[in-house]
């Protein structure tokens, strides 16, 4: 694999015959041994701020260097390490399969063209590690996703309660969850077939989405299993839980969903619950859940709490 590293130019490795008047960059055989060990420093993980830290304490081994930053908008990842300082340079790492983002490196006097050269050196050993770091970030998010709808499916829903059911104890901070179901799916595919009921669940998880996006808290949405979603709500109560919940329903009751030329108008209940103090994941979900099959047993299209509303219980 041959990369590229940009910094006002397009630099290439190995380092090509001089052609702009730069004097070339000579590697030694010192030089040749650095990058084989920091290749293999940096292949002992996949972990993407992990590499980024090893890479940087080596750099700083061979020059002076503040700072770190880097950057990649395709797969959103972003790692700074280190306070910046005045004088930067830049790169934009390609391969000739894809680009894998842009690094810089600060400090408090400028680069000299010899600090350039060895930083285009060491960058040379960067290129495969972050790469990986990416493909094992991508594999890991796509086993955590729906592939269907594009929210969090149930694994990746189980693991992130767990985990915010803990911060929200620890943190006293209020900790909300809805759990939405399609109203007689079975119906819908069995009269306009699976593909239809395909393109409903996509429209749903599309409408849990553009329902959110007033809201202040952090939103996740997840497919639970079949026509039922889960969403987790950071720093939400009970009342804004039930404001949301309503939003949603009424946002799925007006959506008109086509496919081949038939319009399909759906409905969905949704059982809310707010977590109590000393409460357990399981629990939160269990409340939720039974609030969902209240709501489905009093007639469907409707938003039913697990908690009054002067619940003193509540975190929130």
């Amino acid at each position: 694999m041959i990369a590229k590293v940009k910094r006002s130019n397009t630099i290439a490795f190995p380092v090509p015959k001089n052609k702009g008047g730069r004097r070339q960059f000579k590697q030694t055989e010192q030089h040749i041994t650095l990058r084989l060990e920091l290749s293999n420093v940096l292949q002992s993980t996949l972990e993407l701020a992990q590499i980024l830290q090893l890479f940087l304490d080596q750099v700083k081994r061979n020059l002076s260097v503040d700072s770190l930053r880097y950057q990649n908008e395709e797969s959103s990842h972003a790692v700074n390490l280190g306070e910046p300082a005045k004088h930067s340079c830049h790169y934009k790492l390609i391969t000739n399969e894809d680009s894998l983002g842009e690094i810089s490196f600060t400090r408090d006097k400028r680069f000299a063209e010899h600090d350039l050269q060895m930083l285009e050196l060491l960058i040379g050993s960067l290129i495969c590690p972050i790469r990986n770091a990416l493909l094992y970030q991508d594999a890991i998010a796509s086993a955590l996703r729906d592939p269907l709808t594009g929210t969090g499916n149930r694994m990746a829903m189980e693991n992130t309660l767990t985990r915010e059911v803990a911060i929200a104890l620890r943190h006293k901070q209020p900790l909300s969850m809805l759990v939405v179901d399609i109203d007689a799916f079975k119906k819908i595919n069995d009269i306009y077939g699976h593909a239809a009921g395909d393109c409903v669940l996509k429209n749903v998880a599309r409408t849990l989405t553009q329902c959110s996006r007033d809201t202040d808290s952090t939103y996740r949405a997840y497919r639970f299993g079949g026509e039922e979603f889960v969403l987790l709500l950071n720093n939400t109560n009970r009342d804004g839980a039930v404001i949301l919940a309503e939003r949603i329903r009424e946002g799925i009751e007006e959506m008109i969903t086509t496919c081949e030329e038939k319009s399909i108008h759906i409905t969905a209940s949704i059982g809310v619950s707010t977590l109590r103090t000393g409460e357990s994941a399981s629990q939160l979900f269990d409340r939720a859940d039974k609030a969902l099959y209240t709501a489905k047993d009093d007639g469907r299209n409707q938003v039913i709490s697990a908690d009054p509303v002067t619940e003193s219980r509540s975190l929130g």
